[in-house]
């Protein structure tokens, strides 16, 4: 039994074949994903009616919001406005130059881990330079090596 290109077999159509709701067709075969269209969803209707509404905020979103809103600071005479969380950080700053020892530790550790604390790269070439003793000791092994080739 051969088949021609384009012809339709009733009982394998393409999910993009169904009929028009309410006009039941006898060639749309119900099976795995091929629902009844009667029991479809409904044109305009969620498929999750409770679900999360829209535009309604998650906590990560609400926190960011919190922390970036702006406040004002006065700076000697000056006002500026800044982030509440760059105003933490200024706050926690002034206190550890007055002496406060724990603000003093969180200015630290917030600088250590934004590698503000670690040495510059330029300093690594410094360190990885020989000392005049390994260097005559390498000149000694690079000559007993040239020897014994020859």
């Amino acid at each position: 039994m051969s088949r021609r290109r384009g012809s339709v077999d009733t009982a394998r159509t393409k999910k993009g074949d169904a009929p028009a709701r309410g006009k039941p067709d006898r060639a749309y075969v119900v099976g795995y994903g091929r629902p009844p269209t009667e029991s479809r969803f409904q044109p305009g209707t969620s498929g999750n009616p409770r679900g999360r509404r829209k535009g309604s905020k998650n906590l990560k979103t609400l926190i960011r919001k919190a922390l970036t809103a702006s406040i004002s600071i006065r700076e000697g005479t000056k006002t500026r406005w800044v982030s509440k969380i760059e105003g933490v950080v200024l706050h926690q700053l002034q206190s550890a130059l007055k002496g406060d020892d724990r603000s003093a530790m969180a200015v630290i550790k917030m600088a250590m881990q934004m590698g503000l604390l670690e040495e510059p790269a330029s300093n690594a070439v410094e360190d990885t330079a020989l000392s005049g003793a390994d260097e005559r000791i390498l000149e000694e092994l690079l000559g007993r090596h040239s020897a014994k080739r020859r």
